[in-house]
């Protein structure tokens, strides 16, 4: 009996097309919307020419330093902060006159780089002013030392370098672990969202509740047929959420695709992938229901699912600072919280069974205990009929 509910919900909401567009056309869209996005504005390796304004009394050499900087563009005036101040240019240089002659004579002359830090084009042109002004400061002070017979050398007794452990691609991963997250519990969270406020606060908005109460089918068939069929749309949304994901990603980027390097473990990421989101979907579903089941409208619904949507998210912003090999075994315990931690670890590359058997064994602790309540509340008229 529970299949042939679950059947009859199913096409039910299949048959609707707002089902479709919500639950599998919209998480597909706003999947291509993003890595689009990311891929082509994000990671993107074109640089963008930024004005810089110098005053007019800069001596020439100085000029050729800042000219040779990839990205700048120069124009000088009288007045270059209020160049910057009337949006003509994103960076002002003002120079000490004379500063090549001072600088001979040891006076220490001052370069003054201003600019608003709040943009990001005028931070990253102001980094790159004080570099290579930085490595001309070094150059002088090479060249006194050696005229003065010292060796360079003492001011650097030792060098220090940074370098990524995970390779050239690190950025590219890390872009790419942190939006796939995103993109798949966001498919999952909305995939089944308007087929479980339709089931419950639409059965009871539009007084079919009490006919299908009425029926010969047992409760619990009932609320079965009814979970199944959230579950199955939230399972659809990220599946094809995933494979819009890994297409896109693998046919129309350059940089995320070497990155992200399936070809040796396409099965078990896939298996593993597979059964998170299954599991995910049904806690997901038990949740949706509850919610359901306490609004007496669609529209009631909608609003207490709002703020339970931004709740589940915020482990994905928990997660964004702690790198794939910082995750432990309480990570893969907390509902939410799993489903971030086994998505990150499958796309740096670390496939551990034992965190598969952690996501699967937590999420079906709270999935009974969702479901229960689920259950329970169905069987009282108060949750399942509404205020009528």
């Amino acid at each position: 009996m529970t299949w042939h509910v679950y059947l009859k919900e199913l096409k039910d909401s299949l048959r609707d097309r707002k089902t479709i567009l919500l639950s599998v056309m919209l998480p597909i869209l706003f999947n291509i919307a993003i890595i689009f996005f990311m891929d082509n504005f994000m990671m993107n390796d074109s640089v963008d020419q930024v004005n810089v304004a110098i005053s007019k009394s800069t001596e020439a050499q100085v000029i050729e330093w800042i000219e040779d900087i990839e990205g700048i563009e120069i124009s000088t005036t009288s007045d270059p902060v209020k160049m910057v101040e009337d949006g003509e240019a994103l960076v002002s240089v003002s120079v000490e006159e004379d500063f090549i002659n001072k600088i001979e004579n040891h006076q220490s002359p001052q370069i003054i780089i201003q600019a608003d830090p709040t943009s990001s084009k005028a931070s990253a042109a102001s980094d790159k002013l004080i570099n290579i002004l930085t490595v001309k400061q070094q150059e002088y002070v090479q060249t006194h030392l050696t005229e003065q017979n010292i060796d360079p050398s003492v001011l650097v007794p030792f060098g220090v370098s940074l370098e990524s452990i995970s390779g050239d691609d690190d950025m590219s991963l890390y872009m790419v672990s942190i939006f796939a997250q995103m993109i798949i519990v966001f498919a999952v969270l909305m995939g089944g969202l308007p087929a479980a406020n339709d089931l419950f606060a639409g059965e009871k908005e539009r007084k079919t509740m009490e006919a299908l109460l009425m029926t010969p089918v047992k409760r619990i068939h009932i609320v079965i047929g009814k979970w199944l069929t959230i579950s199955t749309l939230s399972m659809m949304s990220g599946i094809f959420s995933v494979i819009t994901f890994v297409l896109y990603v693998t046919l129309f980027t350059d940089n995320m695709a070497d990155a992200l390097k399936l070809e040796d473990h396409i099965g078990f990421f896939t298996i593993s992938l597979g059964v998170g989101i299954i599991f995910f979907a049904l806690l997901v579903a038990s949740i949706q229901m509850i919610v359901s089941l306490i609004a007496d409208t669609i529209k009631e619904a909608g609003n207490y699912i709002s703020p339970i949507t931004f709740i589940a998210m915020i482990p994905y912003f928990i997660l964004i600072g702690i790198s794939a090999n910082e995750l432990s075994t309480v990570h893969f315990l907390i509902p939410f919280f799993n489903i971030y931690a086994l998505i990150k670890q499958l796309i740096y590359g670390i496939y551990d069974i034992s965190s598969i058997l952690l996501v699967t064994g937590s999420s079906l602790v709270f999935i009974i205990c969702s479901f229960l309540i689920a259950l329970v509340m169905f069987m009282k008229s108060k949750w399942v009929l509404g205020k009528s």
